[in-house]
C-alpha cells in the first residue's frame, strides 16, 4: 500500500472525500455527452457569478446593493437577488461550499433550493448539523447515481431541518400543505372545493393536501372495486351511505420506536412530527415486511407494501413520481406460460415504475439489471448510455432478510408471545384471588351444610408451537 493509499492519510471529512479521484459521481458528471459537459460549464459559470455577487459585508443595504450588480449583469433583480442568496449561503458553509465549487455538478435550481432552506440558520452548530446532512443528498451513494430534483430536494431539507431544529422547517412548496394547519390556513394556501354550472353537466373540482386527497381517492376506488361500479357513481354511494368502504394507507414507522416521531406516508412521503402522531393514533394494523416470495403473476399486498415502502419513487434515474402512484413491474419478466422459467413474482425481482418509464422498458428502449443490495442499472437500447437508481423510501437498504433481520424477527416473535402468555397468567391471578375473596367472605355454617364449588384452577395458557417455541 502507498503512502497515497495509507489509511491514516484518507480525508477524514466527507466532503473531502467526495472529492477524491475515485469517489461516485452522479450521472451528468461521469457523461463525455457534449449536453452534460455543457450541464457542467453551466453551473461552473453560474457558480461564478453568485461568488462573484457575494458581498463584503452582510450590513450593506440590499436594495442599493442590488440595484448596483443588476445592471451590471444585464438580468432582473430578482435573479440578481438569488445569484447572492447563493454566493451568502455557501460562504456559510465553507465545506459545502468549497465541495460545490469543484464539482460544480449542482444547477442552480439547486442551489437556490438550499440557499433559500439554510438562510435563517443562524446558530453556527445548528448550520454546521446541517452542512453535515446535506451532504447525503449532494454527494452521491453510487456511481452513476441520477441527481434527485429539486422538489425532492426541498422535501430533504424540510425533514432534516426540522429533526435538527422544528422551527426552522422550510415552507412547503406550492401544493405541499401540512396537514396539521388550521381549516382556515389550509383554504389560504389552496385547499377547495368548487362549483361551476353548464347546460346539462356541473364540474366538482377540488384541491385537498396531499393526505387527505389521498385518503379520498383510496375510498372512492375502494367502493368502484368492491361495488363493480365508477368512481363517480362511488362518489354518490360514499354520499349517500349505501357502500362500506375498507381502505388501505401503509404508515411506515421504525420497528424500534415505540412513538415514532417522523414516518413515511405511502402516496405523500415524509410527513411532519405532528402528521405523524395523528397518523399513529389512527393505525389498527402492524405488520413486519420483509423479502416475499408469492405464487402466480400478482404480487400480493403485503408484497405491494414492502416494495413502494422500498422504492419510494419511480426507480427510473431521476424520476420522482411516487411509489403510490406507480405500477408494481416485473424486472425480468414474468413468464406466464413457463412460471418456473424465471421472472418469479418475489420482492427483489419486483420494483415501482411509473406509467410512462413502465412503457419505456416494456418497449424495450430500456434495459434494467438489480443487483443484491437493490442497486438499479438502466441502460438506453438505443445509445447504450447507463444510469444507476437507488431506493429511496423509508425500507430502503433493508430488503435482504440477513441473520441479523432474523434475529430480530425471532425476538419480536418472542416477546409477542411471552406478552401474550403474561397476559393469560395475570388474568388467571386475577380469578383466583377473586374466588378467594369470596370464600372469606361465604363461609358455609358447619351445621348448614351446603353444596360449594371450589374455584377451579387458571388454565394453562394455550399452546403456543406456531410461534415456533
Amino acid at each position: 500500500m502507498s503512502e497515497k493509499d495509507s489509511p491514516a492519510k484518507q480525508p477524514s471529512d466527507v466532503y473531502q472525500a467526495a472529492l477524491l479521484s475515485e469517489a461516485p459521481q452522479f450521472f451528468h458528471e461521469s457523461s463525455t455527452n457534449q449536453l452534460a459537459v455543457a450541464g457542467i460549464q453551466r453551473n461552473r459559470l453560474e457558480l461564478g457569478i453568485a461568488c462573484g455577487c457575494t458581498p463584503k459585508s452582510l450590513e450593506i443595504d440590499v436594495d442599493a446593493y442590488i440595484a448596483e450588480i443588476a445592471p451590471e449583469l444585464g438580468i432582473s433583480r430578482g435573479k440578481a437577488l438569488e445569484y447572492v442568496e447563493v454566493g451568502i449561503q455557501l460562504a456559510r458553509m465553507p465545506r459545502l461550499g468549497a465541495f460545490i465549487k469543484a464539482r460544480a455538478h449542482l444547477p442552480f435550481a439547486h442551489l437556490i433550493t438550499i440557499a433559500r432552506a439554510t438562510a435563517p440558520l443562524h446558530d453556527p452548530e445548528v448550520r454546521a448539523a446541517v452542512e453535515e446532512e446535506i451532504a447525503r443528498f449532494v454527494i452521491p451513494r453510487k456511481h452513476g447515481e441520477a441527481l434527485r430534483g429539486v422538489r425532492s430536494l426541498h422535501k430533504f431539507l424540510q425533514r432534516v431541518i426540522e429533526e435538527i431544529e422544528p422551527q426552522l422547517r422550510p415552507k412547503n412548496l406550492p401544493g405541499d400543505v401540512d396537514p396539521l394547519l388550521p381549516a382556515g390556513e389550509r383554504e389560504i394556501v389552496g385547499e377547495s372545493i368548487g362549483f361551476e354550472e353548464s347546460d346539462n353537466f356541473a364540474e366538482v373540482f377540488m384541491e385537498l393536501e396531499k393526505t387527505r386527497a389521498l385518503e379520498f381517492k383510496t375510498t372512492l376506488e375502494s367502493i368502484s372495486s368492491s361495488a363493480g361500479c365508477t368512481r363517480v357513481e362511488a362518489l354518490t354511494h360514499l354520499i349517500r351511505g349505501t357502500a362500506e368502504a375498507k381502505i388501505v394507507l401503509n404508515l411506515y414507522c421504525p420497528a424500534t420506536e415505540e412513538r415514532p416521531r417522523t414516518a413515511w406516508l405511502g402516496g405523500v412521503g415524509w410527513i411532519s412530527q405532528l402528521a405523524t402522531q395523528a397518523w399513529i393514533d389512527k393505525v389498527t394494523h402492524i405488520r413486519m415486511l420483509a423479502d416475499e416470495t408469492a405464487e402466480g403473476y400478482a404480487p400480493t399486498e403485503s408484497q405491494r407494501a414492502f416494495v413502494k415502502g422500498r422504492d419510494g419513487t419511480c426507480r427510473f434515474p431521476g424520476c420522482d413520481v411516487p411509489a403510490e402512484l406507480c405500477d408494481i413491474d416485473h424486472i425480468e419478466p414474468y413468464d406466464k406460460e413457463h412460471p418456473e422459467e424465471g421472472g418469479a413474482t418475489e420482492t427483489p425481482n419486483l420494483h415501482c415504475l411509473c406509467r410512462r418509464h413502465h412503457n419505456m422498458k416494456t418497449a424495450g428502449l430500456w434495459n434494467v439489471a438489480r443487483d443484491r443490495d437493490g442497486v438499479e442499472l438502466w441502460t438506453s437500447s438505443s445509445t447504450g448510455k447507463k444510469a444507476v437508481s437507488l431506493e429511496d423510501g423509508p425500507l430502503a437498504g433493508h430488503g435482504r432478510y440477513t441473520f441479523d433481520k432474523r434475529g430480530l424477527r425471532m425476538t419480536q416473535a418472542l416477546a409477542e408471545y411471552n406478552e401474550y402468555r403474561q397476559e393469560l397468567i395475570e388474568q388467571s391471578r386475577k380469578l383466583v384471588e377473586e374466588a378467594r375473596r369470596g370464600e372469606d367472605t361465604d363461609t358455609p355454617n358447619p351445621q348448614d351444610p351446603q353444596d360449594s364449588e371450589a374455584p377451579q384452577d387458571p388454565q394453562d395458557p394455550p399452546n403456543m408451537e406456531e410461534f415456533g417455541f
